[in-house]
């Protein structure tokens, strides 16, 4: 089993404002601790979350996500001229839906066999990858495993 993380769930980790930021800090901290198996990303979600953390949060916001990265285990996949191609062939099918990045990750899902995705972006993703984690996630959980976050939450 493994897991796909979205532009999305990053910044929500960071913006501690946004409304699913509690959501983004429940599936960080299973992703981390192996609940999803591998954990991927790719280039092109870092360029978006970094792109649009650092118009709405900050350069300080910036550093501390290619930090976290570096540390987290994330594997961070290269879009290559064959997923590019790929991609902008879905692309071409859904451009009300779906944005480059969007595509790049549903076919890289699919070449890695990757059946989770982690995203608050139903509009695009729903439909498209076998199963999606997010919106509500937090919730779902059981009351133990809330309050263990919570405590993980208030240690930092």
């Amino acid at each position: 089993m493994s897991v796909f993380i979205d532009t999305c769930i990053f910044y929500a980790l960071l913006d501690r404002g946004d409304v699913n930021h509690l959501d983004s800090i429940a599936i960080m901290i299973h992703t981390l601790n192996g609940k999803f198996g591998k954990a991927y990303t790719s280039d092109y979600v870092i360029l978006e979350t970094t792109l649009l953390s650092r118009s709405r949060l900050g350069v300080e916001v910036v550093k501390a996500i290619m930090n976290f990265l570096n540390r987290s285990g994330i594997v961070v996949l290269i879009v290559d001229e064959s997923i590019f191609k790929e991609a902008l062939k879905l692309l071409s099918k859904k451009p009300k839906r779906l944005s480059l990045c969007d595509a790049a990750s549903i076919i890289l899902m699919e070449k890695l066999d990757i059946k989770v995705l982690a995203s608050f972006d139903l509009k695009s993703f729903r439909g498209l990858v076998p199963n999606i984690i997010g919106k509500g996630y937090y919730a779902s959980l059981s009351d133990a495993e809330k309050k263990h976050i919570k405590s993980l939450i208030n240690s930092i």
